[in-house]
């Protein structure tokens, strides 16, 4: 049975309930696009955490607070969880059980989570966890009303790392396309146990066919959101 609609992202991509996607962009203007999937939820008293490096805080915030009523963003201002990222894995761990057992506990009527990908690298956390954490996050995603987006700036983040954040994401929107249902997608009972190499296998298959190009690999991947019939535009 199909999850019902959860909300139209930017007012176009349609997101649906306990979805994990990966929104892959360029530039850190672009970084702070989606700060209304966060003025929406505070707006519907939805519990909402953003994970991004200490620098985007204070832009996300005005951002949000931009995008709300007039008069409702202070009142809201609990609801809106803002983090530097964690420590470790278990913190991490820690950090996401966290959140949703408070949206349980004071009745949120869902969880919006938005990361950058970008968090890591600033907190000095082993990438190998991170991808481990999202892995996991598609287990967590289905427990509560929730959407998960985690954005990755191609500018700045490892190729090979990209690969690996490509396979734990489910859902991913590449070049404005809504690609549900990656063919790439590794559920984590197969991910986790995997070699490094045996991770982004496929995907550097196709970067190899592609000719080492990762605009040309992006593309494929739009291409395969196209052909799927899901709506583009963002």
């Amino acid at each position: 049975m199909t999850p019902p609609l959860f909300t139209h992202l930017e007012g176009q991509i349609p997101l649906l309930r306990h979805e994990h996607v990966a929104i892959l962009y360029r530039g850190r203007q672009s970084a702070f696009r989606h700060a209304s999937f966060l003025a929406q939820g505070l707006a519907q008293g939805d519990l909402c955490v953003y994970l991004a490096p200490p620098d985007y805080h204070a832009e996300m915030r005005a951002q949000v607070h931009r995008l709300m009523p007039a008069g409702e963003s202070s009142g809201q201002a609990d609801r809106l969880r803002v983090h530097e990222g964690a420590v470790d894995f278990a913190a991490l761990q820690e950090l996401c059980r966290q959140t949703f057992d408070d949206a349980e506990a004071v009745g949120a009527p869902a969880v919006r989570w938005l990361e950058d990908g970008l968090w890591p690298q600033a907190a000095e956390f082993p990438m190998p966890h991170f991808f481990e954490f999202h892995a996991l996050l598609n287990y967590q995603v289905k427990h509560y009303p929730s959407v998960a987006i985690c954005q990755y700036d191609l500018d700045r983040f490892n190729t090979r790392h990209l690969f690996q954040a490509i396979a734990v994401h489910r859902h991913l929107i590449v070049e404005g396309t809504l690609v549900r249902d990656s063919p790439f997608y590794i559920p984590a009972e197969k991910f986790i146990p995997l070699p490094a190499e045996d991770r982004e296998r496929d995907l550097i298959q196709l970067f190899r066919e592609v000719g080492f190009d990762l605009p040309r690999l992006l593309s494929a991947l739009a291409g395969y959101g196209r052909l799927r019939g899901v709506p583009s535009g963002l």
